[in-house]
């Protein structure tokens, strides 16, 4: 799906999100929520969250009774809730999908399944949700302490191996994204362990090829494109001065690419667990807004998710 909200200025902080998803709900009421399979405290607590926040009114999928035993742990009441019973969890995220396309619901989010099991069912043929040539992938927003400006991190989640072809399409889906929350010339930094162009390091090749097609004009204007870099030389003007790196990207990304979900998830949640940053995470690609938070997020953190998702869907 595509923006279709215009943002002039470039937003910076999750917390700028968030007002401009309070600025939407004022003119369009709460957007709702399904929740496939939600019998999950976590996102239970998310949920309740945002719907006090008035960002929401959730729709709740899943085993009945164990959403009421885990509605009454966290101190909601089961009649303020609206729950369709369905045990099986491939057709929970069936129901939910199918909601959503009857015009019934806005988003989706993934509830108590593995995210394996929940993309299973999405790609369903019979849903008709993956067009043709597309590829969905998962962006990670996220505020980082002491940088100020929102780094974008792909894929966490989704895209298990990205070679080169599957690395450009992230590369697209993730300027696109930027472009929506008005970054309209994202700096995008492949990362590696190393910043050299080594032979014997398959993924500094394929990354040295695009740094090169950027360099000859190959992504859209304005879009810079760099790598390999290690993630010091992409984000720390520091570590660019005392190596002496000329690059355009190097210490201040935008963007951060990896080839492999190993690598992108150990550095989402580094960030998140050991550094304290906050974060939103959904899925692009996709017809309509996919949440997909970690199972450890804290409900404050998919209060963003929420709020970036209402964003898309606006």
């Amino acid at each position: 799906m595509k923006f279709n909200i215009n943002i002039d200025e470039p937003i910076r902080s999750l917390d700028e999100i968030y007002v401009k998803a309070q600025e939407s709900v004022k003119q369009q009421g709460p957007y709702r929520i399904v929740e496939a399979v939600a019998q999950d405290k976590l996102t239970l607590k998310g949920l309740a969250l945002g719907r006090k926040q008035g960002l929401i009114e959730p729709i709740l999928i899943g085993h009945k009774r164990h959403i009421n035993e885990m509605l009454d742990q966290i101190g909601e009441k089961r009649s303020n809730w609206k729950i369709i019973v369905e045990k099986d969890h491939h057709t929970a995220t069936v129901k939910a999908v199918k909601l959503i396309q009857e015009g019934k619901a806005d988003i989706l989010m993934r509830g108590n399944l593995l995210a394996r099991d929940f993309f299973t069912a999405l790609f369903d043929p019979e849903l008709g949700l993956r067009k043709p040539g597309g590829l969905w992938t998962n962006i990670v927003v996220l505020n980082v302490y002491p940088i100020d400006r929102l780094l974008f991190l792909t894929d966490c989640a989704l895209v298990v191996n990205a070679e080169l072809p599957e690395r450009l399409k992230l590369i697209q889906n993730a300027t696109e994204f930027a472009n929506g929350l008005g970054i309209k010339e994202p700096k995008i930094a492949l990362l590696a362990a190393v910043e050299t162009v080594t032979p014997g390091m398959p993924v500094a090749l394929e990354e040295a090829i695009i740094a090169k097609m950027s360099e000859r004009g190959q992504f859209p204007k304005g879009v810079s494109v760099d790598g390999p870099l290690s993630l010091d030389l992409a984000i720390n003007p520091h570590a660019v001065e005392k190596k002496k790196m000329k690059s355009q990207v190097a210490g201040q990304a935008d963007i951060l690419v990896v080839n492999n979900i190993h690598v992108g998830n150990v550095l989402f949640k580094s960030l998140i667990t050991l550094c304290g940053a906050s974060s939103a995470s959904v899925i692009v690609g996709a017809p309509f807004p996919i949440i997909l938070t970690s199972r450890s997020e804290n409900p404050e953190n998919i209060l963003y998710s929420f709020a970036l998702s209402i964003l898309m869907k606006r």
